[in-house]
């Protein structure tokens, strides 16, 4: 359902009954969102899927709650550009990492998961998410000219992941939308794509591993990234939970069109 756009621009003025969230005493308006929905889709929120405005709505709350919890009052005052590098800053110091993965636990996941057949084709892919294709082209040419991909990703990259390098992990075929699955199974090891445009912003993708289908060397060492990546994910999310019952957190969007819940409540 989509919201009409008198509404629209009555909320994101500002002149809603109510705001969206409060975290940590601080009101989070429609407003707010509207404008961080811009900064990291380059286009206004009501051209946006309301999935991709949830997700993003999310995003930002749990950038709110880091943020909250720093205990320094100028966080909450940062510009849109600057919150997600102060984020992932505060994260590290926050949130301690989950230990390595042992033995047993590797075991153990592959015991749950089975015996498989041959694995099919695949790839290791990480990606840049930029704000608009130039960027995104220029961002591409310094890969080309032998710049590292990590540290241009901490520099330039909007991805969730940017300070870890980007990395998406191991794909199959049909795992990916369309336009990604053609921009980066048709490269070669270390191959760097072309900018592909996603409601997200503009990716360029590196593909820095292939292996054929059929290929099963090194399957312990994937199996153990991926627990790790489980782990990492569970771990941050923990985590998040505990720094939102700290500072405090309500959900409040009967006004808008798109799904709306609080992210740090467990889902039943």
């Amino acid at each position: 359902m989509l919201v009409a756009p008198a509404v629209l621009v009555s909320l994101a003025c500002g002149r809603g009954p109510r705001p969206l969230a409060e975290v940590g005493g601080r009101a989070i308006t429609l407003a707010e969102l509207s404008a961080a929905v811009t900064v990291q889709t380059g286009r206004p929120i009501g051209e946006a899927s309301t999935d991709l405005q949830a997700a993003l709505f999310e995003a930002f709350l749990e950038e709110e709650v880091v943020l909250a919890a720093s205990g320094d009052p100028g966080d909450r005052n940062l510009p849109i550009g600057q919150r997600p590098s102060r984020c992932r800053t505060l994260m590290a110091s926050l949130c301690a990492p989950p230990p390595p993965p042992t033995d047993a636990e590797i075991d153990a996941f592959l015991a749950r998961r089975g015996a498989t057949a041959a694995l099919p084709e695949r790839i290791r892919v990480r990606q840049l998410v930029l704000p608009d294709q130039a960027t995104a082209s220029k961002a591409r040419e310094r890969i080309r000219q032998g710049e590292d991909f990590v540290s241009l990703s901490r520099e330039v990259s909007r991805a969730p992941n940017a300070a870890q390098g980007g990395a998406i992990g191991w794909v199959e075929r049909g795992q990916l939308p369309p336009e990604f699955e053609a921009a980066t199974f048709a490269l070669a090891d270390g191959g760097v794509s072309l900018p592909v445009q996603s409601d997200s912003g503009w990716h360029v993708f590196q593909v820095v591993e292939r292996r054929a289908a059929g290929a099963d060397d090194g399957s312990r060492n994937r199996t153990r990234d991926e627990v790790m990546s489980l782990a990492l994910e569970t771990a941050r999310r923990a985590c998040l939970r505990g720094l939102a019952a700290r500072v405090g957190v309500r959900v409040d969007c009967r006004d808008v069109a798109f799904p709306c819940r609080n992210p740090f409540e467990d889902r039943t």
